[in-house]
């Protein structure tokens, strides 16, 4: 049961480090759309095209500069802005999740993470 609820707090906090961010740069540069929905939708399709990025990518710079750039596309999507304001909320997303994947996580990249944490709830829940 503890592995749960520790797979539950890493979900949450993931999502309020990834979040809050966006939704005060959103209010900051006083984009179209700054709901908190549309933060976490933009925050899900930015760390899914990071993922993208760093998986099909070899070199470490030129995957975290493309999703960079893609994250632009998605933020200037989901909270109603341009380009370049979605690029500054992304680079600064960016920055923070890498900066709480070094400081957090000891460089361990937060989808290895979450899924040695679902194993472990996993193996609590159904042991072989």
């Amino acid at each position: 049961m503890n592995e749960l609820v520790g797979l539950g707090l890493f979900a949450v906090a993931s999502l309020l480090i990834a979040v809050v961010p966006v939704y005060l740069g959103a209010r900051l540069l006083r984009v179209g759309n700054p709901a908190w929905w549309a933060a976490l939708l933009a925050v899900i399709a930015t760390l899914a095209l990071q993922d993208l990025a760093l998986k099909f990518i070899d070199d470490i710079e030129l995957g975290w500069l493309a999703a960079c750039v893609l994250s632009g596309f998605a933020f200037s999507l989901m909270l109603d802005t341009n380009y370049w304001r979605g690029l500054v909320i992304g680079a600064f997303v960016l920055m923070v999740v890498a900066g709480a994947t070094e400081w957090l996580l000891d460089g361990t990249p937060p989808v290895e993470e979450l899924d040695r944490r679902i194993a472990q709830a996993q193996q609590a829940l159904w042991p072989s």
